[in-house]
């Protein structure tokens, strides 16, 4: 008995500082002139499969993306950290996001594990003009907000890993004054309550009922309180990730 515990208790020692250095791995959202950017990930288990990351270059633009692995636990979590990893290799070389989407899909392809892909939203925003340049490979489509009216940014490619040499394409939209720009994982339409799910609808009348006001923390609370309230006393079945993005000015 006494060595069963003293195994657990490595295991679970080991397991603690496994998911203590995948989200050391999530740096903060930068502070950047002229925009607003926030984003948070809350795994419903110890690793989580979700990933975000958001970089400012020197030549003043944002690169950013949100990713969702499939499956959970600790083999999702290690493609995770590679595929976050692989990603911050590549921002220097790769200034497209269509060139970026496509070398991550022959990484996913040629190393990644057979059984498991990975969805996700890659963008390149010019800080100066707003135009944003972005590649959705089979990631539910974020929304774009604009004067009360949402544009879904809707797939523009497969996931990444399931058509190896897949060639991306960016395409373009501009993120006008007091535009705001939401980028979410699966984790909040398909939260589950019963049989009932939170669906699209929900979260983009979240997000509109949210968007007024002047902190994008309060924003993002307001969204995923809504979610919270939904749930109830329903437990998470997914990871949950948001990244808000919001051009200063407007109205």
């Amino acid at each position: 008995l006494l060595v069963t515990e003293q195994a657990r208790l490595r295991m679970a020692h080991e397991l603690a500082t496994a998911a203590k250095i995948q989200r050391a791995m999530l740096a903060p959202a930068p502070r950047v002139e002229g925009w607003q950017v926030e984003a948070c990930l809350d795994p419903c288990h110890e690793f989580g499969g979700d990933l975000y990351d958001c970089r400012t270059t020197c030549d003043g633009r944002l690169v950013f993306q949100v990713g969702d692995v499939t499956g959970k636990g600790m083999g999702a979590a290690l493609l995770m950290s590679s595929f976050l990893a692989s990603s911050r290799v590549l921002y220097g070389s790769c200034g497209d996001p269509g060139a970026l989407a496509t070398r991550l899909g022959e990484i996913v392809c040629d190393h990644g594990d057979p059984g498991r892909f990975v969805t996700g939203f890659v963008g390149c925003l010019d800080l100066a003009t707003g135009e944003l340049h972005y590649v959705n490979a089979g990631h539910p489509a974020a929304l774009l907000l604009d004067g009360g009216e949402l544009r879904p940014l809707e797939s523009n490619g497969v996931p990444f890993g399931v058509v190896p040499g897949f060639e991306y394409r960016a395409a373009t939209v501009t993120i006008p004054p007091g535009g705001l720009l939401a980028v979410y994982t699966d984790g909040i339409p398909e939260a589950q309550r019963g049989t009932e799910m939170f669906e699209d609808e929900r979260l983009r009348e979240a997000l509109l009922a949210a968007a007024s006001a002047p902190d994008l923390a309060d924003v993002r609370r307001g969204v995923l309180g809504q979610l919270d309230a939904f749930l109830g006393d329903a437990p998470r079945s997914d990871d949950v990730t948001l990244l808000l993005i919001r051009r200063d000015g407007g109205a």
